[in-house]
């Protein structure tokens, strides 16, 4: 079986190409390209010398051309965040003791089991809330969640205030009381609920969301919808949008959810609630 120049061009196309998928550079998708232009200029009869020149074009052009563009679009790598890399920072329920002389220590973060330590070797007993500061790869070292605040002592914070006036919260095996008008806003994320206050501070609560709402005062508080309860000292714009419903923007930072949408049904009443001093 003899061959013809054109068969030689394309046989060449063929293998550059394949040669890209080993080398994702497009130098060797360029060089296909060329041949691929020597190709036309062999199908049309074209001296030799001529499906060089064309050849040395369809490169230059791949390479200049396109290269740029497949660069950016196709061979972009994308950050990806991992599971392991989003855990800093995240706080967590002991499960396991956390005891480095016994070699002991899990920790449960959004339905996941870790193997833990502590960052600086104390023994954590189960069920206390703690947070993550390193990984090292499948080991988290944390925290107990108290030590994020070592300039107040926990015990001593609003003690003078009533029941219905504070709210009753746990940080490790202390037990202390936040002000009610300290609070900025409660919300809830897998299956955990977190209040935040005016000042930035996290803290887990036991109780759900709903549990909650039954709690708070209704002057203070208004359920948004089933993953936040704000003040008013956090909604920072109200925007209308369809089917009657309402976007809420929060004056927060530190990373915690921006805005959050009211339903239709519950729009009116939270205008109301806003309008109430």
């Amino acid at each position: 079986m003899e061959f013809d120049t054109w068969h030689l061009w394309v046989l060449a196309a063929i293998v550059f190409f394949i040669l890209e998928i080993f080398i994702p550079s497009f130098l060797m998708a360029s060089i296909g390209i060329g041949c691929g232009f020597a190709f036309l200029g062999a199908a049309l009869n074209a001296p030799f010398a001529l499906q060089i020149i064309l050849f040395i074009i369809g490169t230059l052009a791949g390479f200049i051309g396109v290269k740029p563009l497949m660069t950016k679009y196709a061979y972009r790598k994308k950050a990806i965040n991992t599971n392991a890399g989003g855990l800093v920072g995240k706080l967590g329920k002991v499960i396991e003791e956390i005891d480095e002389k016994n070699n002991s220590g899990c920790v449960a973060i959004d339905g996941d089991q870790w193997k833990s330590v502590a960052v600086s070797g104390e023994v954590i007993q189960v069920g206390e809330k703690v947070r993550v500061v390193a990984i090292d790869s499948i080991v988290l070292t944390v925290e107990p969640l108290e030590n994020n605040h070592p300039q107040k002592d926990p015990e001593e914070v609003i003690p003078e205030k009533k029941e219905s006036e504070r709210l009753t919260l746990k940080v490790g095996s202390k037990t202390f009381f936040l002000g009610l008008d300290e609070i900025a806003f409660l919300y809830s994320a897998n299956k955990i609920t977190y209040v935040v206050t005016k000042a930035g501070k996290q803290y887990i609560h036991d109780m759900s969301l709903e549990n909650l709402n039954g709690l708070l005062s209704t002057e203070m508080f208004f359920r948004a919808n089933r993953q936040f309860i704000v003040t008013r000292n956090v909604v920072a714009e109200i925007k209308p949008e369809n089917n009657g419903k309402i976007k809420v923007t929060l004056n927060v930072h530190n990373g915690f959810p921006g805005s959050l949408i009211i339903s239709r049904l519950k729009a009116a009443a939270f205008r109301e609630w806003l309008k109430t001093n």
